[in-house]
């Protein structure tokens, strides 16, 4: 229930049925080593779940798990940033896990052996009896020209943050005296492309901090005056939900003053505006980027079977062509079919994964991964959301108080579920913060 990207949810309806596979070592006293690459969902996950019989070694630039589902509410300032992060070193799973900052360059799968690099001392080498591959995805810019260099994109805690910092300085730009008509009108034009449930919760979140903490931070500056566009290169918003809830997410947005526009790719990006496949060209003061994920570089350049993108591996998450190299989360896909780029299906993964390598140290069978669709969840607005699952579907405040629920029960630890819920309260009581650091 908890998305990270857009796209069609779908269940996986391979069988299930029992695995050869056996752990290489159960005549040792030796622990096996296990690596695992990257600290997202399904990675963090594991390494929460997995036995301390193995010895485990994770390597990842970035040394905390972060709950996507809420980084639109950082943006604004619903939500503190370190209220949805949890590092892994103060973690309880730190008593037998190594942890190395660094990112894996490259694999030598016949070596048992991977190639990482830290900005702290350069390269080195890691070797491994078990390796599961996590280092996620990368912002999908499509090759458009200019996006690297001019959006923002909303998939780590420090985009977030840049957001936040450019959206409240293009609004004390707006109130300086000298500054032009035209110019004020640019600065105060902010551009969301990609329609998923991403780039939805973002405008959702920004109509939210005009409405109701605007007028008390910037009196100066009227709601109206702050134009808030959506381009979806494609016929709808939030493809993966059913149609009448699309329909509400439409009539929501629109009238929160949102300029939903479909059928809209994006052919260029230029510092001060952007151009449409028409030709049609919008200017804009901030443009966030959240048209979903594409491949990772390491993934691209590995000696690994791909499809799209992805690291192919069997019903057992184990990738084709190796006996100890696994892969999971938004870097692979099984063999039976392609599974949508969200934190449901890594944590599922994850979960799975650490399971079946505990049983092999058992020295038991497995059975095949089986993905189970949970539902979609949707912000859009004024205490609002979407959400629909295989038994209910439900829209408005109702469905806003689950959404709410639902990501709480889903926080890692103590302290993000005392945060979290304190945060909101905040907001509810003082409002958003408007501090620029």
């Amino acid at each position: 229930m908890w998305k990270r990207a857009g796209g069609l949810l779908e269940r996986n309806v391979s069988r299930s049925w029992v695995a050869p596979c056996r752990s290489v070592r159960m005549n040792s006293t030796e622990k096996e080593k296990v690596v695992i690459l990257g600290t997202g969902w399904s990675s963090f996950r594991m390494v929460q779940s997995l036995s301390d019989k193995y010895k485990i070694v994770v390597v990842s630039p970035r040394n905390h798990f972060l709950f996507t589902p809420l980084l639109p509410s950082t943006t604004t300032g619903t939500l503190e940033f370190r209220s949805i992060v949890e590092p892994i070193r103060t973690s309880k799973i730190m008593d037998h896990v190594t942890y190395y900052q660094a990112h894996c360059t490259s694999f030598e799968p016949e070596k048992n052996l991977i190639h990482c690099e830290s900005e702290y001392t350069g390269t080195f080498e890691v070797d491994y009896d078990k390796l599961v591959v996590g280092v996620g995805a990368r912002n999908n810019t499509f090759g458009i020209e200019g996006v690297e260099e001019n959006a923002h994109f909303l998939k780590e805690l420090q985009d977030a943050r840049s957001i936040r910092a450019h959206l409240l300085q293009n609004f004390e730009k707006a109130i300086i005296p000298t500054i032009s008509k035209h110019e004020r009108s640019r600065i105060l034009s902010c551009v969301i492309v990609g329609g998923g449930p991403t780039g939805v919760e973002y405008a959702a979140e920004l109509c939210d901090f005009l409405w109701n903490d605007l007028p008390r931070a910037y009196p100066q500056i009227n709601a109206h005056e702050v134009k808030v566009t959506l381009l979806e290169a494609g016929p709808n918003i939030l493809s993966a939900f059913d149609a009448s809830m699309v329909k509400k997410a439409l009539t929501s947005l629109r009238k929160r003053g949102v300029d939903i526009r479909t059928d809209s790719a994006v052919s260029k990006v230029n510092p001060e505006s952007l151009e449409l496949d028409s030709g049609y060209k919008i200017p804009y003061g901030t443009l966030v980027w959240s048209t979903g994920v594409g491949p990772h570089e390491v993934v691209s350049k590995s000696p690994f079977k791909t499809e799209r993108g992805r690291i192919v591996t069997d019903e057992y998450l184990k990738v084709l062509g190796t006996e100890n190299v696994f892969a999971f989360g938004d870097c692979a896909s099984p063999e039976s079919g392609l599974l949508p780029a969200t934190a449901q299906v890594a944590l599922q993964q994850g979960k799975y994964l650490a399971r079946s390598l505990n049983r092999m140290q058992q020295n038991k069978e497995l059975q095949e991964f089986k993905y189970h669709f949970l539902g979609n969840m949707a912000y859009i607005g004024g205490n609002k959301s979407l959400l629909e699952s295989e038994y209910v579907n439900l829209s408005g405040w109702v469905s806003w108080i689950a959404w709410r629920a639902a990501y709480f029960t889903r926080l890692g630890s103590w302290v993000n579920k005392i945060q979290v819920p304190f945060d909101w309260t905040k907001t509810l009581i003082f409002g958003r913060d408007v501090t620029i650091f």
